[in-house]
C-alpha cells in the first residue's frame, strides 16, 4: 500500500489531553517530566515551550527524529518498562494506546491521561487548554487558542458571500482510497472552507475510485506521504471529465499538518484550503 493502513486511522483518532495530580502554577515547569505518546501531543508541548520537559516520545514525533533516546514506542505499541524507568510526572496518551499499557503505568504510580476525541476545532482547543492547565502553561495555551479563533473568524468572513458550495474530496490514502467522513475535524475543515464533503453521507473511510468519479468533486485535496501524493494526483488527472481535473483544482496538502489535530495545524490547514479554493 502507498499508505500504511493503520496510519489512516491515526489521522482521525490521534486525540489530545494530559493531566497531572497536582496542577502546576503558571510557568513553574522546572523538573516536570512528560512522556508523549502521540506526535500531535509532542507538537503541542513544544509550542507551549515544554520541549525540554519531554523525556519520552514516539517514533512518529518530530522531537524524536534527532534524539532516538526519547523513543518509548509508537502510538500503538509502547515500551512500558522504559516509561516506568523514566519516572515521568505525566504520561499523555491517546485512545490508540492499549488499555493494558495504561493499566500497567497506573499500577506503577504514573499519572496517565487519555486525550478526549478530537472531532472538531472546539474539542482540539479544549484539549490544548487542558494540557496547558496541567503543565503550568494555561495562559499561553489560551492565548494561542484565542489567536487561532480570530484567524478562523477572519478566514470564514472572507468567503461568507460565496454562493456556491463546492464538493470536496479530502483524500487520505490511495490504495485503498481513504477519505473524510462526518463527525471528524477534517469534515469541519471542509465545512468552514465553504464546501460540502463529497462523502457527507458515509460512515466508512474507504471508498472506490468509481464512487468518486460518480460524485464528481470540484476540488481534490490529497495528503502527502512520500511520493504517493504526486502519483495520486497524476492518476486523477487521467479522468478528464471530473470538475476538479477540468479546472485544475487538485492540490497536495502536507500530511504532517492536516493529519495531526492541533490548534495551529487546524488553522493552517483551513487557510491553505481557502486560499487554494478562492484566491
Amino acid at each position: 500500500m502507498k499508505y500504511i493502513f493503520n496510519y489512516i486511522f491515526l489521522l482521525f483518532f490521534v486525540l489530545s489531553g494530559c493531566t497531572h495530580k497536582n496542577d502546576n502554577k503558571q510557568g513553574n515547569t522546572a523538573g516536570l517530566k512528560i512522556v508523549s505518546l502521540a506526535a500531535s501531543i509532542s507538537d503541542e508541548l513544544v509550542e507551549l515551550g515544554l520541549k525540554h520537559n519531554i523525556v519520552g516520545a514516539t517514533s512518529y514525533c518530530k522531537i524524536a527524529k534527532d534524539n532516538k533516546d526519547l523513543i518509548v514506542g509508537s502510538a500503538l505499541e509502547t515500551n512500558e518498562e522504559k516509561i516506568i524507568l523514566l519516572k515521568p510526572h505525566i504520561v499523555c496518551a491517546t485512545r490508540l494506546t492499549k488499555q493494558s499499557t495504561i493499566d500497567i503505568l497506573k499500577k506503577n504510580g504514573i499519572n496517565v491521561f487519555v486525550y478526549n476525541k478530537a472531532n472538531s476545532f472546539k474539542s482540539i482547543a479544549n484539549n490544548f487548554v487542558n494540557l496547558g492547565k496541567k503543565t503550568g502553561k494555561e495562559d499561553k495555551a489560551k492565548a494561542i487558542v484565542k489567536k487561532a479563533q480570530t484567524k478562523i473568524d477572519s478566514l470564514t468572513e472572507l468567503i461568507s458571500k460565496q454562493n456556491k458550495m463546492p464538493k470536496i474530496l479530502f483524500q487520505l490514502g490511495s490504495n485503498p482510497i481513504a477519505t473524510v467522513i462526518p463527525d471528524t475535524y477534517m469534515d469541519e475543515l471542509i465545512r468552514l472552507s465553504g464546501g460540502i464533503n463529497l462523502f457527507y453521507d458515509m460512515n466508512k473511510y474507504i471508498v472506490s475510485r468509481e464512487s468518486v468519479l460518480l460524485r464528481n468533486p470540484d476540488f481534490i485535496f490529497i495528503t502527502t506521504m512520500g511520493t504517493s501524493g504526486d502519483d495520486e494526483r497524476k492518476t486523477w488527472q487521467q479522468y478528464k471529465d471530473i470538475s476538479a481535473v477540468k479546472n485544475n483544482k487538485i492540490f497536495l496538502i502536507d500530511a504532517g499538518t492536516a493529519s495531526l489535530p492541533t490548534v495551529t495545524n487546524f488553522v493552517n490547514t483551513l487557510e491553505f484550503m481557502i486560499k487554494k479554493m478562492y484566491f
